[in-house]
């Protein structure tokens, strides 16, 4: 019998080593454990040459979204002036942008990717900005147009237009960034219309997972009918599940963002530390399945943080930790972290591409927010 006990206790003592509400690591520990990653990001990003006009350069579309937000979060944690004016000017080229696409977005879906980071650039700002109603009014006449759009494609985004909808992403990605658009809007604007919101993004989130989830895999396809096993959607798909579960407490978005992490697991390497992202393993030249990106492992660092806002889980900031640590150790180059790991090495000439620096704001965004939980 004390044999019995003394198991017991020790499989409880695991489980709650992996699942219980005691992080081994604290948010604000985390971030600054990671220090001298921030260091040597910040030493490229923060050259004059990389911020022109109101526009980020070298970002790929993500910089629209993860500049400002990175800026802002600094100097949420920090009070750096420089900073927030920085936040500040971009906010208002993303804000002009915005502007002068809803009233006819129909003839904009072209430049769907930068529009939409600049919709959620306006409305993640209104907690860290002094005056949040001019980018609120932006954002919710972009709403219009993006609720007209969901209308018209019956909550799924089979849209070829954009490059979220092109062979990159897929339309599941795409419908998951409509969905968190509206959680988003929720969460930094409760005063107008908060439970329409969330009913908007609880139907897209029951769309997509009517429309592609494969209970055999315990995923999100990237489309109806592509059995492929991939990353972005179910990062995407998960990091607005846990998002509607926090706002809404309704457990079907929990249960299927725990699903879909243990579907998941599927693509996590050998070494533990990243999971392959073979979207565009292809495209790259890759010879084997160990190959991934950057803004992949973002993407799900940024659901993983909201899971363990809502859970506390310490599996999730271990998640995190070992995902921060790929980057630092496996990508971060002269203050770059690049692109890709591709055939055992960080990418390099002559691969297609080398640097995104929207993915680098990205980062110093996520070790930023880390903080201020």
């Amino acid at each position: 019998m004390n044999y019995l006990v003394t198991y017991i206790a020790l499989a409880c003592a695991l489980l709650a080593s992996c699942y219980g509400n005691d992080a081994s690591l604290a948010p604000r520990e985390l971030y600054q454990s990671h220090l001298d990653l921030i260091a040597s990001v910040e030493g490229y990003v923060n050259s004059p040459d990389k911020f022109v006009d109101g526009e980020w350069q070298e970002h790929w579309g993500d910089g629209a979204l993860f500049g400002p937000l990175y800026d802002l979060s600094k100097h949420r944690l920090e009070v750096s002036p420089e900073h927030y004016a920085r936040g500040i000017e971009a906010l208002e080229a993303n804000r002009a942008r915005v502007l002068e696409a809803a009233p006819n977005l129909s003839a904009h879906l072209d430049d769907l990717e930068t529009l939409s980071m600049s919709t959620l650039s306006l409305i993640e700002s209104g907690q860290l900005v002094d005056d949040p109603e001019p980018y609120r009014e932006a954002a919710a006449e972009m709403l219009i147009g993006l609720g007209s759009i969901a209308e018209l494609y019956k909550d799924y985004l089979e849209i070829d237009a954009g490059d979220f909808a092109a062979d990159s992403y897929g339309p599941t990605s795409l419908t998951a960034f409509l969905a968190n658009v509206y959680l988003g809007y929720a969460q930094n604007y409760p005063e107008d219309n908060r439970d329409h919101h969330l009913e908007r993004a609880g139907a897209i989130l029951d769309r997509i997972h009517s429309k592609v989830w494969d209970d055999e895999q315990s995923v999100y396809l990237f489309a109806p009918g592509d059995e492929r096993l991939m990353l972005y959607p179910n990062v995407t798909t998960m990091a607005a599940l846990a998002r509607a579960y926090q706002l809404t407490g309704e457990p079907r978005f929990w249960t299927r963002f725990k699903a879909a992490f243990e579907g998941v697991q599927a693509l996590k390497d050998a070494d533990g530390d990243h999971y392959h992202s073979p979207y565009s393993r292809e495209s790259m030249g890759a010879t084997d399945e160990d190959y991934t990106t950057h803004s992949s492992q973002n993407y799900f660092i940024l659901a993983l943080m909201t899971a363990y806002e809502v859970s506390g889980h310490s599996l999730y900031l271990d998640e995190i930790d070992a995902m921060l640590g790929f980057l630092k150790e496996r990508l971060l180059v002269d203050g770059q972290i690049l692109h890709h790991w591709i055939d055992g090495r960080a990418a390099a000439e002559p691969d297609p591409y080398i640097y995104c620096l929207g993915c680098n704001v990205q980062t110093l965004f996520i070790l930023y927010r880390l903080a201020i939980l």
